[in-house]
C-alpha cells in the first residue's frame, strides 16, 4: 500500500494547500491589524506561527515539484533555503510572545532570507521546467521587500494592507502549485 504523501503529485497538493491555508490567514491577519492596529499583539503574533509554517510545507512541496521536474539545483536549493527562513520567520514570531523587539528584528532577517530565496529560486524557474509556478514564486519574494517595510515607514493601514496582500500571494502560489500538480 503506497502513503498519499509518498507519491509526489499528492505531496505537492497537500504542500500547495497549505501555502494557500497560510496565505489566507496571513491575509485575514493583515486586515485585522489595518483595521484596529490595537489587535495587533501576542494573539497576532501567535497566529503568525502556524501560517508561516505552513509556507515553509508549501516551500518543500514546491522543491520537491522542482526537484520532479528535473529543476537545477540552485532552484532546489533556494527552496531549501526558503523553507528554513519561513521557519525561523515563525519561531521569531513565536519570541515575540517573550520579547518583541528583539523579535522583530530577527523575523525581519528571517523575511528577508525566505524572500531573496523565493527571488532567486523564481530566476533560476524561468530557465526551468515550464510547469513550475514561477510568476507566482517571484511575486511573493518581491512583493514583501518592496511594500511591508515602505508601508511601515508610511504608517498602520499601509502596513497591514501590504501583509494583506502578500498573504494574497501565498495563496496565489498555493494554487498554482496545486494547478502544477495536476498536469
Amino acid at each position: 500500500m503506497t502513503d498519499t504523501l509518498t507519491r509526489p503529485s499528492s505531496a505537492v497538493r497537500a504542500s500547495g494547500l497549505a501555502a494557500a491555508v497560510g496565505g489566507a490567514v496571513v491575509v485575514v491577519l493583515g486586515i485585522v491589524g489595518a483595521a484596529s492596529p490595537d489587535l495587533v499583539g501576542a494573539a497576532w503574533f501567535a497566529t503568525v506561527v502556524p501560517a508561516a509554517l505552513l509556507f515553509a510545507a508549501g516551500l518543500l512541496g514546491l522543491r520537491r515539484l522542482a526537484v520532479d521536474l528535473g529543476a537545477s539545483g540552485l532552484i532546489a536549493g533556494a527552496l531549501a533555503v526558503a523553507a528554513v527562513g519561513s521557519t525561523l520567520f515563525a519561531l521569531a514570531h513565536a519570541y515575540a510572545l517573550l520579547d518583541e523587539d528583539t523579535a522583530i528584528l530577527l523575523f525581519s532577517v528571517f523575511l528577508v532570507v525566505t524572500s531573496a530565496s523565493l527571488v532567486v529560486a523564481a530566476v533560476g524557474m524561468f530557465r526551468g521546467p515550464a510547469r513550475l509556478p514561477r510568476w507566482a514564486t517571484l511575486v511573493a519574494g518581491v512583493w514583501p521587500l518592496a511594500t511591508i517595510p515602505a508601508g511601515a515607514a508610511i504608517g498602520d493601514l499601509p502596513h497591514f494592507g501590504a501583509i494583506a496582500v502578500w498573504g494574497v500571494t501565498w495563496v496565489t502560489l498555493g494554487a498554482s502549485m496545486l494547478r502544477a500538480a495536476r498536469r
